[in-house]
């Protein structure tokens, strides 16, 4: 039987710990004998890496990535996707709000001649106003992007080892998981499912984050906001040329269409609508050219994606 390797990203999830690991050997072991389940420690504050390192002393099957700090959600999965010996790779986040039940399915997929097996959210418990959030920004990244996306896809996922072979030529620094996936092509398929609610612990993704996260997805994939700026800014010189036609003609043939407005008073209004009109357009175009500059001066700088404290249970 081919090896797998199940990669599961944490940060302070020392209350998740016993369970997901208890979960995800169980739903393992239902397919082979021969696996890795690789946790990777995103530079935890509380007991997690006590727990998962007491975990390892008894099981050799239970390989640790600690982080010498935290470095973010998806340098900890490329961390366990680079660390991985297994020809099918699985991807499960601590929190089991994805469920490994589905372990079975999408290595029945897999083996079946499917690259990648990636979940799909049906539906999404939770916070109203999040559910929200999240349905906006997938619109959003669909229209934006250059991916051919099905709505609210999920990191859980399983993928061949040939994918974790071209995550590992690229250089960039900026990482969204599931946009690379969808990006590298391959034969892939999605899997419906329930995504629960977190049942103990507290959420990592603050609103802070997730927008992060959510310009990180389409920026990474897209230059469709450089674009729209260049057309709001052809859009917006035509209309100012026809707004100095117009006071032109008003200036040399005396029609107005103020009518009985003080004379004090006309032009007013106008000019004060324009200027905030065309501050705020400026402020933002500013602002989504900095967000890509901002990413090329990561990307110059060349650091590494992340740095490894210690590696228990690898050879």
């Amino acid at each position: 039987m081919k090896m797998l390797s199940v990669i599961v990203p944490c940060f302070n999830e020392s209350a998740n710990i016993d369970n997901t690991f208890k979960r995800i050997e169980l739903n393992i072991k239902k397919i082979t004998d021969n696996y890795e389940i690789i946790f990777v420690d995103d530079g935890s504050t509380d007991n997690s890496f006590k727990i998962l390192n007491e975990i390892s002393e008894k099981n050799p099957h239970l390989k640790i990535i600690r982080f010498s700090r935290n470095f973010g959600h998806q340098y900890a999965i490329y961390a366990g996707i680079v660390s991985s010996s297994g020809e099918g790779i699985f991807l499960i986040d601590a929190d089991l709000q994805d469920p490994p039940e589905k372990f079975q399915e999408m290595f029945d997929k897999w083996s079946s001649g499917y690259d990648v097996v990636y979940g799909v959210r049906k539906s999404r418990k939770g916070n109203f106003f999040k559910k929200i959030l999240y349905s906006s920004y997938h619109t959003i990244f669909r229209w934006l992007s250059d991916l051919d996306n099905q709505a609210d896809l999920a990191d859980f996922c399983l993928m061949d080892k040939k994918i974790k072979e071209v995550f590992l030529e690229f250089k960039e620094k900026n990482l969204y998981f599931r946009g690379l996936r969808s990006w590298v092509g391959f034969k892939q398929i999605g899997i419906p499912y329930e995504r629960d609610n977190r049942n103990l612990g507290e959420t990592k993704y603050s609103l802070t984050k997730l927008f992060q996260l959510a310009l990180d997805g389409i920026l990474n994939f897209s230059i469709k906001p450089l674009n729209f700026i260049f057309l709001t800014g052809l859009v917006m010189f035509i209309f100012s040329m026809i707004l100095i036609i117009f006071y032109l003609f008003q200036k040399f043939f005396g029609f107005s269409f103020l009518g009985t407005v003080p004379e004090e008073a006309k032009g007013f209004y106008t000019t004060i609508i324009i200027i905030l009109f065309f501050g705020g357009m400026n402020l933002t175009a500013l602002g989504i050219i900095g967000e890509y500059v901002g990413r090329l001066y990561k990307e110059v700088k060349d650091r590494p994606k992340y740095i490894i404290k210690d590696k228990i249970n690898f050879k």
